[in-house]
């Protein structure tokens, strides 16, 4: 009787679930900013201050790549520990230095562990992440008909099953606040907004834009929206208040909008952020992952001087108006794997379309970012150089390409852009990276000049 029951009412009851499950909201976190004061975006500029030099200016940028690209800034920043620089506080690592992380992908985990919990990293972060199964644990949840209900629901998707994931084991539940700790660099946690294109960066002054509480964001949503593959991965889904928190746009965004000519970047990239106050026309924001605007994570620093229209200025605003040495540092994990679908008739499968996607064709575009932004950045220390007192600039590409031994690069090059890699590979990664950045010349010249600047102690 009861068999028969249930055979009547199955259906009704799939209707009753998948009307519930799409009425539902699993993934509403977005809160807020009930009102918005400038003193917000100077507690963001005074986090680049701290301890650190005003005399050096360090950027660190992160690009994509999967465990690849996690385990090879992971890489870096050990090496940066050890490396000691001239200050006026006398000789300090190199890593205490780093003013502002801009991570894209795969690089925002590390980033954003870094920025989380500091030195803590190098005890305990291989075992939490570079050495763990993610993307098998990820499908694990996938499959678990527990977490269906809500993906059937329309507003939560696969990277919100990877956020939670991610919480679970790394981030703690963690929110932005969190990386507001004394002493640590300013982390910018990159994505791409799928309806224009455009880089979107969790960072307050941009969260202010559209009237959000970044303090209550979920460091992890942050991470999983900067690594969200396209087709593999859905998007993370922010909700706008704009106009709702008394906002009001910085000087510099109206002046980029007056500038003469239709293809300014600088105003190209203003009238991109305008949009954004109209929450009628934009009221939601779905973003996706970070390395299909930027996979190096190296435009925030090109923008933040850009989009202010003078050098100077935007170094004062970055609490470096005395800055005498300027240190980018780009950890670039991208690959040029051998393709032997390229001597197949067959298609190649979609796995292969999506890697040669993510690694040959954004790489092109990275190396333009890369030329733009070395180029500009040499240019603007040149601009705001005295006789008396010059500014110099270094750029260091930290690259599978550096590696000198062809079978050690030819063995990086082949490394995939999966969450799932043997210790081997994790371990040629960290090596790899410390090993580039202890030979690089540009490096080598940045900390001779802070020699020979002989910085006085306060």
């Amino acid at each position: 009787m009861l068999k028969h029951l249930f055979r009547a009412w199955r259906p009704c009851l799939l209707s009753f679930v998948l009307t519930i499950s799409a009425c539902a909201n699993f993934s509403a976190v977005d809160k807020p900013l009930t009102q918005w004061k400038p003193a917000l975006h100077e507690r963001m500029v005074d986090q680049l201050s701290g301890e650190r030099s005003p005399e050096l200016l360090v950027f660190l940028a992160f690009s994509g790549g999967g465990t690849r690209a996690a385990a090879f800034a992971y890489g870096a920043l050990q090496e940066l520990a050890h490396m000691k620089v001239v200050t006026k506080n006398g000789p300090r690592p190199l890593l205490q230095e780093v003013d502002v992380i801009s991570s894209v992908s795969g690089g925002s985990f590390t980033a954003a562990y870094f920025g989380l919990y500091g030195n803590k990293i190098f005890s305990d972060y291989e075992e939490r992440f570079l050495r763990k199964n993610v993307e098998g644990e990820l499908l694990a949840e996938v499959l678990n008909p527990v977490n269906w209900f809500k993906l059937m629901s329309g507003t939560y998707g696969r990277s919100d099953l990877a956020a939670a994931l991610y919480d679970k084991i790394l981030f703690n539940d963690t929110t932005f606040s969190d990386l507001q700790r004394p002493g640590a660099p300013l982390i910018v946690i990159n994505s791409t907004d799928l309806a224009t294109g455009l880089r979107f960066p969790f960072i307050s002054w941009v969260f202010n834009m559209i009237c959000a509480d970044l303090d209550s964001y979920p460091v992890s949503r942050a991470v999983a929206a900067s690594s969200a593959v396209p087709v593999l991965l859905s998007p993370i889904t922010i909700k706008s208040f704009a106009g709702t928190c008394g906002y009001e746009p910085p000087a510099w965004l109206k002046d980029a909008l007056k500038e003469k000519g239709i293809t300014s970047s600088r105003k190209m990239e203003a009238r991109g952020f305008v949009e954004y106050f109209n929450q009628k026309k934009r009221p939601w924001f779905h973003l996706v992952d970070g390395g299909i605007s930027d996979n190096l994570g190296l435009r925030p620093f090109y923008n933040v001087v850009n989009l202010v229209g003078d050098p100077r200025s935007a170094f004062a605003d970055l609490h470096h108006s005395d800055v005498r040495q300027i240190l980018i540092i780009s950890v670039n994990a991208s690959a040029n794997p051998a393709s032997e679908w390229t001597l197949e008739r067959t298609a190649p499968s979609l796995s292969e379309v999506i890697e040669a996607i993510t690694s040959d064709q954004i790489g092109r575009y990275s190396t333009d970012t890369m030329d733009i932004v070395a180029s500009s950045f040499k240019l603007w220390a040149k601009q705001i150089s005295t006789p008396d007192r010059p500014v110099t600039m270094d750029f260091v590409e930290v690259s599978f390409q550096a590696i000198q031994d062809k079978a050690k690069r030819r063995y990086l090059n082949n490394i995939g852009t999966n969450f799932d890699l043997a210790d081997e590979q994790v371990d040629s990664l960290i090596s790899a990276a410390r090993e580039v950045l202890r030979a690089s010349p540009q490096l080598k010249n940045f900390f001779e000049i802070s020699r020979e600047n002989k910085y006085q102690r306060k």
